[in-house]
């Protein structure tokens, strides 16, 4: 009973939860009968002398008032802390384009969803295409073969010991344990089962502060129990690919699930040494353990892969800040950090990798930023000499004022004038928005320092009043009016072809960053990083790949095939340097080759996005 409840809650210890049984008022006060009942009238009328106190449904004291002044309050705050280039301001969607906000998420989500669609099927065409290259590959790090044998044959004699199924010989197994792999760690990450077995089981606070701190062993120990728990796909992949098993069945047999067991591949443990024999026969039976290498050259893998990565997107040119960011535009980020595969490039690899996308044109020089100062400086000095213009700003005089050129406002017939004796300047907020959207904030603070045409704040106080200004560059002050004839010719060849309705809303043609536009970058990124990565990895994985044919050729008594025997991994070998040039030629070659394709499918998915982008969703020139 608005008042008296609130009374009753304080002398009676009531719930404030509890809503009251009934809701009263008086000259006083006015209780509402729920959260979604109109505030009375009164209240807005009311004043200092004549203050109407509001109650909640359960009693408790509301102010609407004050929510309002404290959002405008904060609002203010934050337009002051974007303006000299503290926080970045994220403008709301509704009020940044005309029209439905749900017709444009659903825009977006349908270019998303097509987007994925592409992308999958890129990646199964390109696997396809691929995939035999990467067998024969490693074919060669794993096989001896005579120095004077071409490639062609080489190739053509796999093709007859394998058949066709060399194009798909291990992709299932492998892909199947890496789905699985990453799936239940990123349910582990998400459902939080430790967490909730100790919340269920009300354990103490020094349990709970012993799995905290123990939680990255924990991960690391269900990694590797489940590279362990995987260990025979891999392992039947690998033969897979090596041609000593057949391509089919597609995944291993169930009784090779079963650790220690006849058909494991656990065991032995290792071909070369036994480890109960002594303490270095030990040592080496694990170093030399086809299950030790395969994980720790998962490890590695992972860790070059999340060094390479963040290098790697940063540098590729793709369509970037969005006017209608998607709803889940870091999900794949997030799961990638989850799973270990993304996390900061160290300064070297990124630079590295920057200098060489820039030399293939996938990248921006790295001086561009510096350059294209540069020359704005330059050409800001020189208009300054030619049309230096004196004005008068608050009874100071500045002398070479120039006016600061924005695109959207080149295509008007006659410059604009702003009225500079007014003392009070209405600023459009929309028109502002759009204007400053590319140029606030400054990138760092040396570009803020060295850049004339950034917004100047003076906060003054008065007799106990606060007073600030905000002074801005001549050409940012526009008027509704003058931004919608700046955009008027757009507007005016939009509605000539129906299928720009896709495209803009009203008339008003806005930046989408999808999934579809931005998959030839995507694809463009993950060739590079497939090169990279497998680059680096070649030597590891030559040495896991003779450990697994040399292990499953002594435990089961397989047979390599004609002309294929399996190199040694003492240094005593064949080391000459024609060895060496000859496998290296080799190895090149089957990477130049994968390459050739990749780029080939690119160009041709460039094109299908391209043509099904702008004669479905309405795009313009990409």
């Amino acid at each position: 009973m608005g008042r008296q409840a609130y009374l009753d809650k304080i002398a009676f210890g009531r719930s404030a939860f509890e809503p009251t049984r009934s809701a009263s008022q008086s000259t006083e006060y006015v209780q509402l009968e729920s959260s979604q009942s109109e505030i009375p009238r009164r209240y807005h009328e009311a004043t200092a002398n004549n203050y109407v106190q509001l109650y909640d449904e359960r009693g408790n004291p509301i102010n609407p008032r004050s929510h309002q002044y404290g959002k405008k309050l904060r609002g203010a705050q934050n337009d002051v802390l974007a303006s000299v280039g503290v926080v970045e301001r994220r403008y709301s969607h509704a009020d940044a384009f005309p029209g439905s906000s749900v017709e444009r998420l659903e825009l977006l989500e349908a270019e998303d969803t097509v987007g994925n669609a592409i992308a999958l099927a890129t990646t199964l065409t390109e696997n396809l295409c691929t995939w035999w290259i990467g067998s024969i590959r490693e074919r060669i790090l794993t096989f001896r073969y005579p120095h004077a044998l071409a490639f062609s044959h080489i190739a053509a004699s796999e093709r007859a010991l394998s058949g066709t199924s060399i194009v798909y010989a291990g992709f299932f197994s492998r892909v199947f344990a890496t789905m699985n792999i990453q799936a239940i760690v990123y349910s582990t990450f998400v459902y939080q089962p430790v967490e909730r077995v100790l919340y269920a089981t009300r354990a103490s606070p020094k349990t709970r502060h012993f799995f905290r701190r123990a939680k990255k062993a924990i991960k690391s120990s269900l990694r590797l129990g489940l590279e362990v728990l995987c260990y025979p796909f891999f392992y039947h992949a690998a033969l897979q690919r090596l041609g000593l098993v057949p391509a089919r069945p597609l995944l291993p047999n169930w009784t090779c699930l079963i650790p220690f067991s006849s058909s494991s591949p656990l065991l032995p443990f290792s071909v070369r040494y036994n480890a109960s024999s002594s303490i270095t026969d030990c040592i080496g039976a694990v170093l030399t353990s086809p299950l030790i290498l395969l994980c720790a050259e998962h490890a590695i893998e992972r860790w070059i892969y999340a060094c390479v990565y963040e290098a790697v997107e940063t540098a590729v040119i793709r369509p970037d800040k969005p006017d209608i960011p998607s709803r889940d535009a870091n999900g794949k980020d997030r799961a990638l950090t989850v799973l270990g595969l993304r996390r900061e490039s160290p300064t070297l690899i990124r630079n590295a990798i920057h200098r060489l996308l820039a030399m293939l044109g996938w990248a921006l020089p790295s001086s561009f930023p510096n350059t294209q100062q540069k020359r704005t400086i330059e050409l800001a000095t020189t208009a300054a000499s030619n049309n230096g213009q004196t004005i008068e700003v608050g009874g100071t005089q500045v002398i070479n004022a120039t006016p600061l050129h924005l695109p959207v406002l080149q295509s008007q017939d006659q410059p604009v004038t702003e009225p500079l004796d007014a003392d009070v300047i209405t600023i459009p907020i929309d028109a502002f928005q759009d204007l400053i959207r590319s140029t606030t904030p400054p990138g760092s603070p040396t570009e803020s320092e060295q850049n004339e045409n950034d917004p100047r704040i003076r906060i003054t106080s008065r007799e106990g009043i606060v007073e600030m200004e905000v002074r801005l560059p001549p050409r940012i002050l526009s008027t509704h009016t003058r931004v919608a004839e700046a955009s008027g010719s757009s507007r005016d060849d939009a509605a000539v072809e129906p299928r720009d309705r896709a495209r803009s809303i009203d008339g008003h043609v806005y930046h989408r960053v999808s999934q579809l536009s931005c998959e030839p970058a995507q694809m463009i990124s993950a060739m590079v990083r497939a090169q990279l990565v497998g680059l680096a990895m070649l030597p590891f994985r030559m040495v896991t790949l003779r450990m697994i044919a040399s292990h499953h050729l002594v435990s089961q008594g397989g047979y390599a095939g004609s002309h294929r025997i399996v190199n040694s991994l003492e240094l005593h070998g064949d080391m000459s340097w024609r060895n060496i040039g000859t496998q290296l030629s080799r190895v090149a070659l089957c990477g130049a080759l994968e390459l050739a394709i990749d780029l080939s499918l690119w160009g041709m998915q460039y094109q299908a996005i391209t043509k099904f982008g702008q004669s479905v969703f309405g795009w313009g020139t990409l």
